[in-house]
Formats: C-alpha cells, structure tokens, sequence
C-alpha cells in the first residue's frame, strides 16, 4: 500500500503517495459499514421486519437468478416482501450463517452459508452479498447464490 511508505500522511491529501483523506476516515467508514451489516444479518436471523429500518428509502435489492424470487426490488414496500416470501417458499426453513464481512467506507461484502430443508432434501450454497452503504444506511444490494441449480431447486414449487 502506497500510504505505508509516506511517512509525510496525515488527515490531509498527501502529495507524495496519492492518498486522499485520512486513513482515519475511511477506517471509521469500514467499521460503520461492518457494524451495519452484522446488524442487519442479525435483523435477517431474528425478525427480519427490523431490515427495513437500515435500507435508504430509495433503496434498491438485485437477487439475481431466474427463480421464484429472482428480480429486483425497490423501496421500503418491496424490499420487506421479499423476505416475507423468502420464508413462504423455502416453507419456513432458510438458515445464513454470515462467515464474514469486508468493507470499506462505501461498499461491503458479507459471505454467508446458506441451507434450507425442503420436501426431506437438504440444501446447502454459499452466498455473496455486496452492499453500497451511505449515510449509515444500506443504498444497494446485491444477493448472489453460488449454485443457482440448488437454489432453483429449493425453490421450485
């Protein structure tokens, strides 16, 4: 990392390695969108009604794939919905296990373990979700299962 090596850094923009702004700054960013996440997967495990405090009011959720609850959605109408039919058609059984988070002050990255048990079968995937934060808030999501096929599957009616 350039900053590393400058011994010259400081709050302000630093002329010999690049850096703009302090490394304080965007260490508290990081921490604030780590904090932001880890309650929000908690709000997921416990009562997912809580989420939609910690969405922008604009804000916008990618599930990506061609099932059941592929799509985009919008706002603080559609963005709970999703996760009230996410229960319907897994039955009732989703689990997230959150491995881990990475952020900065304007992204993160939440690795999770999904598994839901359906029909006597048993489903296991990973999970990506990348979120833009701003304000302390969750502006876009994006949810990207490993394994589309087993999602498809669980998912099936």
């Amino acid at each position: 990392m350039a900053w590393a090596s400058c011994s010259l850094h400081s709050a302000t923009a630093c002329g010999r390695c690049g850096v703009k702004g302090s490394l304080l700054i965007v260490e508290a960013g990081r921490d604030a969108a780590v904090e932001l996440i880890r309650r929000y997967f908690e709000a997921v495990r416990t009562d997912h009604s809580r989420t939609a405090a910690l969405y922008a009011p604009d804000a916008t959720l990618h599930y990506v794939g061609r099932h059941v609850l592929g799509a985009v959605y919008r706002g603080p109408q559609e963005i709970p919905e999703l996760f009230r039919r996410s229960r319907e058609v897994f039955r009732g059984t989703p689990r997230l296990e959150l491995h881990d988070v990475v952020a900065n002050d304007r992204h993160a990255v939440a690795l999770l373990k999904g598994s839901a048990d359906r029909d006597a079968k048993h489903f296991e995937w990973q999970r990506v979700v990348v979120f833009h934060v701003q304000d302390g808030l969750i502006r876009e999501q994006w949810v990207q299962d490993s394994d589309q096929h087993v999602i498809e599957e669980a998912l099936a009616p």
